[in-house]
């Protein structure tokens, strides 16, 4: 299993040297400006030392009073800014934190609070650390997870990326947290500073018909909360999540989630259609489309203007 820590600790060259030789091969430090924060430098001898580096931001989130849609956006914003002046490439993950014993009542508070997160963190992908709990609120909206033993009592979920098992050790004079290191954190390197752009490794996905778009891999998946429709034409792919696909226009910056395998899939019935017509052009039945289209009682009934789902 992969070892991991996180520590507040500032590190020289040295001390990163040897944490590596003493069996590490990722750790976590803060963005920001603060005592406990780390910076480009920093992060080019954690590089350099063979560590590969995991970005937390994280304020005053040990509290429920903290958390709020409106914090979300706030935090997010300034998030960004701080991986930008650290050179942290666009796609890799920054994570958040909820640094206390979160009740059930608590839940939606902490929804509304990743909700403003997501609003705002357009070119990073979202990580959320905090209890078992915490983990499994946001099974369905975040990128990564990280799990503390904190407050789980002894419950592990089976999707994470980390999972934080020991607090407030010290190890070559460091005092550091440890992690097992599950799955690839969305962690960074110096020569990942930039997205490729070959047209070799950008993935492109063709909407052929008007589809609904959402803000969450879960929405599109569960066909709520709909925030638009997405347009017929070819778009770059940002990311996949749950058989779900974030599809933009701008290359390397999050659009929408679409239902690849949606049947809310809309053709809009113009003059002169029917539904022979109309099945002959998506390669289906007629049959089919009254199976998805139970409205439609007479095959020779429709009319412009009306949504018909392929």
């Amino acid at each position: 299993m992969t070892n991991g820590l996180d520590c507040a600790t500032k590190l020289t060259e040295k001390m990163a040297k040897d944490l590596k030789k003493a069996g590490f091969d990722y750790v976590a430090r803060y963005l920001g400006e603060s005592w406990k924060s780390f910076d480009r430098k920093e992060a080019k001898l954690i590089q350099e030392a063979g560590l590969q580096l995991v970005s937390i931001f994280q304020k005053s989130a040990n509290h429920v009073a903290y958390f709020s849609e409106a914090q979300g956006r706030l935090d997010a914003r300034e998030a960004i800014t701080w991986a930008e002046k650290v050179e942290q490439p666009v796609g890799t993950a920054i994570y958040f934190a909820v640094d206390f014993d979160v009740a059930a009542n608590q839940v939606p508070i902490i929804h509304a609070y990743f909700y403003g997160v997501m609003k705002e963190l357009h070119t990073y992908k979202l990580g959320v650390y905090g209890s078992y709990r915490v983990i499994n609120a946001m099974k369905d909206y975040a990128d990564y997870f990280w799990q503390t033993y904190a407050w789980s009592r002894g419950a592990v979920a089976d999707f994470i990326h980390m999972h934080q098992y020991e607090n407030n050790v010290t190890v070559k004079g460091v005092n550091i947290d440890r992690n097992h290191i599950l799955k690839s954190p969305g962690d960074w390197w110096p020569n990942t500073n930039k997205l490729k752009t070959s047209k070799k490794s950008v993935e492109t996905y063709q909407v052929k018909v008007e589809t609904e778009g959402y803000l969450t891999a879960s929405d599109a998946k569960n066909h709520k909360n709909c925030k638009g429709k997405v347009k017929p034409g070819t778009y770059y792919i940002f990311h996949t999540s749950q058989g779900m696909i974030n599809i933009t226009k701008e290359q390397g910056t999050p659009g929408s989630w679409i239902n690849p395998t949606s049947d809310k899939v809309i053709y809009i019935v113009q003059s002169g259609d029917n539904l022979t017509k109309i099945a002959k052009k998506y390669n289906t039945t007629i049959h089919e489309i009254q199976a998805k289209n139970p409205e439609i009682k007479n095959i020779n009934l429709i009319y412009p203007g009306q949504e018909i789902r392929i």
